[in-house]
């Protein structure tokens, strides 16, 4: 049974999360990217403060992750930021069920809004209920969309 933690309550997985980083987002976290997989998941180890991250469990099996941050493409805050799901665990809802569990957290923290900026989530979160923002530039020079969720509405 599938089970979404704060990632500060899981650090054990954070090296295998930072390896599907540098798996998924080569470019960025790889070699020759500027990032770093495992600083970035370690800053997100808070528990009432931005950056947060929440990670989807099975036992002590990591499955996914995501995290409510700042979102630099956009400058707007809170933002759904990494949400990664392993690649043996797609297509199972999970990605779903980090993104309702980042939007309860948000909404827990006071938030009105919550943002996603996104090149490959657009239609999932239209179905969940999520309205098209803006566009987004990222690092790469592609172009991706803005998406808005109103936390003050109910989605269901």
């Amino acid at each position: 049974m599938m089970n979404i933690a704060l990632l500060a309550d899981h650090t054990e997985v954070i090296p295998t999360l930072a390896d599907w980083y540098r798996l998924e987002w080569e470019p960025y976290y790889g070699a020759d990217g500027i990032g770093d997989a495992r600083v970035d998941l370690e800053s997100r180890c808070n528990r009432d403060a931005l950056p947060i991250g929440l990670v989807a469990l099975e036992g002590d099996q990591a499955l996914g992750t995501v995290a409510l941050d700042l979102d630099t493409a956009t400058n707007l805050t809170p933002s759904v930021v990494g949400l990664l799901v392993g690649s043996e665990h797609r297509g199972r809802g999970i990605a779903t069920a980090l993104i309702e569990s980042a939007t309860s957290l948000a909404m827990q923290l006071g938030c009105g809004r919550v943002y996603v900026s996104t090149t490959a989530l657009g239609n999932l979160l239209l179905r969940m209920g999520w309205q098209l923002f803006g566009e987004a530039e990222f690092l790469n020079d592609e172009r991706g969309s803005v998406y808005v969720c109103d936390l003050n509405v109910s989605h269901q």
